[in-house]
Formats: structure tokens, sequence, C-alpha cells
């Protein structure tokens, strides 16, 4: 799937490459898995997911988006997931 034909207005991903690039490129990510909001995103310069606006955080050593993709939430990865997110903001 090439991300040029990705539709802005859908609330949904279309593509695991979609998350995986905007991780890459440092954008503010808020996602909902499984009715819970989650930030992915690099506020303090290194990558983060943080649940409910700073309920729970996480640091990612590396800053990889692999670490990301392979984030486990609710008993599956991220990447297993995809989906099923819903996108809040990007």
């Amino acid at each position: 799937m090439e991300l040029d034909n990705i539709d802005p207005y859908s609330d949904r991903l279309q593509a695991l490459e979609q998350l995986r690039l905007e991780i890459e490129i440092h954008m503010d990510i808020q996602i909902k898995i499984n009715n819970t909001e989650w930030y992915i995103g690099w506020p303090k310069g290194s990558l983060l997911i943080s649940k409910n606006n700073g309920e729970f955080e996480h640091d990612f050593k590396s800053g990889d988006s692999k670490e990301v993709l392979d984030y486990v939430v609710d008993g599956k990865k991220i990447r297993d997931q995809w989906r099923d997110i819903v996108i809040v903001a990007m």
C-alpha cells in the first residue's frame, strides 16, 4: 500500500506503515486501543508511550519505531492490532 493513497479524513489506520512513518518523523500521535487513549511521541526528546494523558508512561530505549510496534497493549503487540486502532489525532 502506498502512503500517498491514505484518506486523511479516516479515523482508522489504513496500513501499519502509516503508524511506523508517523513515529519515525517524530509526530505526536493520539490513538485509542480498546477504548483507552494512548499518546506516542517525543515530548522530552526520547520516544515514549503514555496511557490516558500520563496515567502510565513508558520510555523506549532506542527510539526505534519497531519497539513501539512490538509494545504489548492488552496482551497483544500494537503491530498485531493496528486495524482496530482509532486515530484521535496525528
